[in-house]
C-alpha cells in the first residue's frame, strides 16, 4: 500500500467530512413523500451542504488555494486555471438525480490543478464506501489497492460507460448514433454519474467511456484516475484535453483506445 500524500489526506478529509450529510440526507429521502418541486429543493439543499462542507475544510486546511466548485461556479472563474495558485476543482455530489432516485451511483469529486495540468484527485462514494485516488507518478487506488485500467483488446469484449444530457435536445440525434455505433460492438452502459464513469475505467470495470457536453467539474479528478491507472484521456480530436475548453472526453485502456475513437 502506498503512503497517501499530504495533500491527498487534505481531500479525502473534506470528502468523508461532507459525505456524513450526504449519507443522512440520501437516508432521508426513501421516508419523503414529497413534491418533484421539493425533492428538488432538497437535493439542491443536499449538494449546497456538501459543498458548504467541502470548502469549509478545504480552506482550514489549504487557505492559499483557490477552489472551482460546480455550486458556485462562475464564468470568469476559468480565469484561475491560468494561475500559478494550485486550485480545487470541486463537484460536491456528482449523480445527482441518482441520488433524488435513491440509487446509489454518485459521488463527491475534487481534483487538484496546477497551471492546467491535474496533479491529484479523489473521487469517493459514500454509499458504496469507495474511495479512489490518484496522484502524479504515485498510480491510482481505491480503499488501499492499486488499481489499473483493463487489458481488453477487442470492443466486441469491452463495457463502455457514456452519458448524455437529455435536456440539450439539439444534440440528441449526433449521440444516438454514437450510441448506436459503440452499442452494436460492445456492452454499453449510462450511468448517471461522470466521475464514477471514470473511476470505474481506472478500476477496469468499464474498458472505456465517452460523453460531451461535459464540465472541469465533472471530470477533473476521473482524468488523473484513468491516467495514473494506465489509461488514455484525450478530447473528442485525440489531442490532450485541456479543462478550460473542452466539452467531449474520450477515455480507455490504450488497447482500444483506436477503435473505439473510429467508432464515434
Amino acid at each position: 500500500m502506498a503512503l497517501i500524500p499530504p495533500i491527498v489526506t487534505v481531500m479525502e478529509k473534506a470528502c468523508k467530512n461532507a459525505s456524513k450529510s450526504l449519507i443522512r440526507d440520501f437516508g432521508e429521502l426513501e421516508k419523503l413523500q414529497i413534491s418533484r418541486k421539493d425533492m428538488n429543493d432538497f437535493v439542491s439543499s443536499a449538494d449546497i451542504k456538501s459543498s458548504k462542507s467541502i470548502a469549509y475544510s478545504l480552506n482550514k486546511d489549504k487557505p492559499d488555494f483557490l477552489q472551482i466548485d460546480e455550486e458556485t461556479f462562475k464564468i470568469s472563474d476559468k480565469e484561475k486555471l491560468n494561475l500559478d495558485t494550485p486550485i480545487f476543482i470541486i463537484d460536491p455530489l456528482d449523480g445527482t438525480l441518482n441520488f433524488m432516485h435513491g440509487i446509489p451511483f454518485f459521488a463527491i469529486s475534487i481534483g487538484l490543478v496546477v497551471k492546467k495540468e491535474i496533479i491529484a484527485g479523489v473521487i469517493y462514494n459514500p454509499i458504496l464506501n469507495e474511495f479512489f485516488w490518484a496522484h502524479k507518478g504515485m498510480g491510482t487506488w481505491l480503499n488501499g489497492t492499486r488499481i489499473r485500467v483493463s487489458n481488453r483488446r477487442h470492443l466486441e469484449d469491452c463495457m463502455i460507460a457514456t452519458g448524455f444530457q437529455i435536456k440539450n435536445q439539439s444534440s440528441l440525434p449526433s449521440y444516438f448514433k454514437e450510441f448506436e455505433s459503440i452499442g452494436s460492438k460492445s456492452g454499453i452502459r449510462r450511468l448517471g454519474s461522470a466521475a464514477m464513469d471514470l473511476a470505474y475505467v481506472a478500476n477496469g470495470k468499464f474498458d472505456g467511456f465517452w460523453e460531451h457536453n461535459l464540465h472541469m467539474w465533472d471530470i477533473a479528478a476521473g482524468i488523473i484516475l484513468v491516467q495514473e491507472a494506465g489509461g488514455i484521456v484525450v478530447n473528442e480530436k485525440g489531442q490532450s484535453f485541456d479543462l478550460s475548453c473542452d466539452l467531449s472526453l474520450i477515455a480507455s485502456n490504450p488497447s482500444i483506445y483506436q477503435e473505439l475513437a473510429n467508432n464515434l
